[in-house]
């Protein structure tokens, strides 16, 4: 393993770290926020963030040639990220414990894949099929309860399956106009959409309520780390590793939700949802291994 693959791996580590750390930080925020006035708060120092990032690396510069296509590409994944976010995030604040739509949300390398079969005309292999199933079965396990499969119905399950499958749009379109995508460009977009929808949804009702500082910190950090660490280091893994070893890196980001949550929030899945999570992981491993990566190592 050459230098480049190291920091590879340890920049897909440290993004899979800085999105479980913004899950237990939001989770944090929403025990004490209504979802409009948390997003408000969340999104609009993204727009910060991302707006500093984004003059500071002159991104800029990357959007003046075609400009006009580079906007629509970076809008229309930005509404469907933009959704999908949203939809996480009304997850986190319904379920318990943000380890659980962690894992629920590996989901999404299975709706990836057979979109890309479906839409793209991508191949597929045989461990991607058994990936498929038992990701699907580890869902079903994560979901079983009372005798049945009752937390299908939860609002919880629902928005994070429903936010997997915007995502997994949203990386479809990606693949499709890689060669008009400006990462920072539409995360910043990404952003500032939803905080306008946000303040737009919020000064309906009654007002900002009072906010402690210990609030304060958990909106900025957990709001840099997701709207602006882990893309940049997801990127910074993408351009060092091949793009299934930074997924594969990316999606154990439940264990280290799992580990956060248990330590900060002091909540932990039970038997079922941790053999379902483990399940999942087991699966997203087998979509995105290749024989070829390796026999690179």
């Amino acid at each position: 393993m050459n230098r480049h693959q190291t920091n590879g791996y340890l920049y897909a580590l440290g993004a899979s770290l800085a999105l479980a750390a913004s899950f237990v930080f939001s989770k944090s925020a929403l025990n004490h926020l209504s979802m409009l006035q948390f997003g408000l708060l969340w999104f609009s120092m993204g727009v910060v963030w991302n707006g500093i990032w984004f003059l500071l690396r002159r991104d800029y510069r990357n959007v003046k040639e075609n400009a006009g296509s580079k906007t629509g590409v970076a809008v229309v994944i930005a509404i469907l990220e933009g959704a999908a976010t949203g939809l996480f995030y009304l997850a986190i604040k319904a379920m318990e414990n943000p380890a659980v739509v962690s894992f629920i949300g590996n989901i999404g390398p299975v709706f990836v894949t057979l979109m890309g079969i479906l839409l793209l005309k991508e191949r597929f292999r045989t461990t991607q099929v058994f990936g498929i199933v038992i990701t699907i079965i580890g869902i079903f396990v994560i979901n079983f309860r009372e005798g049945g499969f009752a937390g299908f119905v939860d609002p919880g399950s629902i928005y994070v399956i429903s936010a997997a499958f915007l995502f997994s749009l949203a990386t479809i379109v990606g693949r499709r106009m890689h060669h008009l995508l400006v990462p920072g460009y539409m995360s910043l977009i990404r952003s500032f959409l939803l905080a306008v929808v946000m303040a737009l949804l919020f000064f309906r009702t009654d007002g900002l309520a009072p906010v402690s500082l210990t609030i304060w910190k958990d909106l900025a950090l957990g709001s840099l780390l997701e709207t602006l660490i882990v893309i940049v280091f997801a990127y910074q893994a993408l351009k060092l590793i091949e793009a299934t070893k930074t997924s594969l890196l990316i999606s154990t980001k439940g264990v280290w939700t799992l580990v956060l949550a248990w330590i900060f929030l002091g909540v932990f899945p039970t038997g079922v949802q941790l053999a379902g999570g483990l399940l999942t992981l087991v699966g997203v491993w087998l979509i995105t291994w290749t024989r070829g990566s390796v026999h690179q190592e």
